[in-house]
């Protein structure tokens, strides 16, 4: 009884830090299993031995991101969050080379289209969703909003169908817009 005296009221109110972390991390059991991801460390020590510099960087860079990321609430784990981030760091090279361009860095230009390249050959490795397959979500998206079929609404619809599951979502906008002019 002393001690529930000592204690501050609002410290017994507060949940737990691990319930939260429980609450908060999210559950990957139905998740489909990775293939590009568990190869990255294998790749690593590939290039290692090979003497590869190009692709070490950049794989160094890539497993310094995955576990940065896997102490945040949403941690790379699938191969679709790691399409994300790929994507980010191909977006992020791309923007460099621009600015090496208007600085005429030659040297660094090259380096950086070296990176693109190494991360556009683990995008292609990952599995994305078929654009037949996506037209056919966007078919039922709109049938199944009849009349209210709208932009946003059916984009809500498409995502919810895809989540989880790499796809071109800028495709699925085009088809989306192609599709409501009808």
């Amino acid at each position: 009884m002393a001690v529930f005296r000592l204690a501050r009221p609002s410290a017994l109110l507060k949940p737990s830090t691990f319930t939260r972390t429980l609450r908060t991390t999210a559950s990957l059991a139905d998740a489909p299993q990775p293939i590009v991801l568990p190869r990255l460390k294998e790749d690593l020590k590939t290039a290692m031995r090979s003497k590869d510099k190009q692709r070490l960087d950049v794989l160094r860079t890539l497993l310094a991101s995955i576990t940065n990321a896997s102490k945040t609430p949403s941690p790379i784990a699938t191969d679709y969050h790691l399409s994300k981030l790929l994507l980010k760091q191909i977006t992020a090279s791309q923007k460099a080379i621009q600015e090496f361009q208007a600085a005429k860095r030659d040297d660094l230009i090259e380096k950086e289209r070296g990176q693109v390249e190494v991360l556009e050959g683990y995008m292609k490795e990952i599995p994305t969703m078929e654009v037949e397959e996506m037209k056919q979500i966007i078919k039922d998206a709109i049938e199944e909003l009849g009349d209210e079929a709208r932009f946003g609404s059916v984009m809500k619809k498409v995502k919810q169908a895809v989540a989880g599951r790499p796809a071109d979502m800028t495709l699925a906008a085009n088809t989306i817009k192609i599709s409501l002019k009808k």
